[in-house]
C-alpha cells in the first residue's frame, strides 16, 4: 500500500506546524524534499490544519516534476494541465508568490477544485485559464512550462487492481501528449524549460513520446538531477527502439518512494 504524504505550504504553515502535525499523525520527512511528510493516516485531508491550508495532500512522487521544473521568483510559468492544483500550488510556493503562474486546464468542471486549492493555499501568483492545452494562444512566452499530461494512470496500479492500461487507449493518449508538447515548444522562451511528466508506466506514453518529439521539434533533453530514488528511462520496449538519449529521463516506481509512478 502507498504511504500517504502531504506537502507543507509555506504561505500558511505556522511556526508550530510540526508540533500540530504530531498531534494528528506519526510522520517522517522525505529525505530528498524537506517539505514532504509521510504520515500514517489514510485520510490526512480531514484535519483543521489541512482546512487552514497549512499543507496540501500530495503523493510524494507527484512532487518531483515541480522540483525538476525548478521555477524561480519573478518568472512566468505555465502549468498546462493544472487541475486539481497540487503542482500549481507547489510552483507558487517555490516562486514565493512572486511572478506569474498561468494554471490552465481543459475541464471546466475540474476548475472548481483548482480554484478551491489555489484559494485555500494562498497561491496569489496564479491566474486560471480554461483552454484545451493544444489551443492555448501563442501571444505570450513562458520561462518554464509543466506538461503534466493526461495519461492512462498505470501509476495508480494499487487502486487499479494492478491491471495494465489498454494499448489502444495508451497510443491514443500518446497522440494527445505529443500535441501538447508541440504546443509547449511554441510557448516556451528561447533557452526555457519544458518538463513532461505522466503517472503511467507504459513506454508508449513516455519514452516513445519523448523520442518522437526530439525528432520532430527543436526541444532537447537536459540531464535531470534529483536525490529521489529512481531509474533511467528505457531505450526499447517490445519491438520499438527509442533514441539513446531517453536514458536521461527518469522513472520512479512504487518501490522507490512507496508512492505512485512518475515519469
Amino acid at each position: 500500500p502507498p504511504l500517504q504524504c502531504l506537502r507543507r505550504n509555506p504561505f500558511k504553515a505556522q511556526e508550530d506546524f510540526e508540533e500540530q502535525l504530531g498531534e494528528e499523525f506519526n510522520f517522517e520527512k522525505a529525505s530528498w524534499n524537506k517539505n514532504i511528510y509521510r504520515v500514517d493516516d489514510e485520510t490526512p485531508g480531514k484535519t483543521l490544519v489541512h482546512w487552514r491550508g497549512e499543507y496540501y495532500v500530495q503523493e510524494e512522487s507527484a512532487a518531483l516534476p515541480v522540483n525538476i521544473l525548478n521555477p524561480q521568483p519573478e518568472e512566468k510559468i505555465l502549468d498546462m494541465c493544472a487541475a486539481p492544483g497540487g503542482k500549481t500550488t507547489q510552483i507558487a510556493a517555490k516562486m514565493e508568490n512572486k511572478g506569474l503562474i498561468v494554471a490552465n486546464d481543459s475541464s471546466s468542471q475540474r476548475l472548481k477544485s483548482l480554484h478551491a486549492n489555489i484559494y485555500r493555499t494562498g497561491s496569489k501568483a496564479v491566474e486560471v485559464t480554461n483552454y484545451d492545452g493544444r489551443n492555448i494562444p501563442e501571444e505570450d512566452k513562458f520561462d518554464r512550462i509543466l506538461v503534466d499530461a493526461p495519461c492512462s494512470g498505470e501509476g495508480d496500479w494499487y487502486y487499479r487492481n494492478f491491471e495494465a492500461a489498454n494499448e489502444e487507449e495508451s497510443r491514443d493518449l500518446a497522440e494527445l501528449q505529443k500535441n501538447l508538447l508541440r504546443k509547449a515548444e511554441k510557448l516556451v522562451k528561447d533557452g526555457g524549460t519544458v518538463v513532461y511528466s505522466t503517472c503511467t508506466i507504459t513506454p508508449f506514453e513516455n519514452e516513445a513520446v519523448v523520442s518522437e518529439i526530439l525528432e520532430q521539434t527543436d526541444l532537447k533533453l537536459d540531464t535531470i538531477s534529483t536525490d529521489a530514488e529512481h531509474v533511467e528511462g528505457v531505450k526499447s520496449f517490445e519491438d520499438e527502439e527509442y533514441r539513446d538519449e531517453v536514458d536521461k529521463t527518469v522513472r520512479v516506481y512504487p518501490n522507490h518512494l512507496k508512492s505512485g509512478v512518475i515519469y
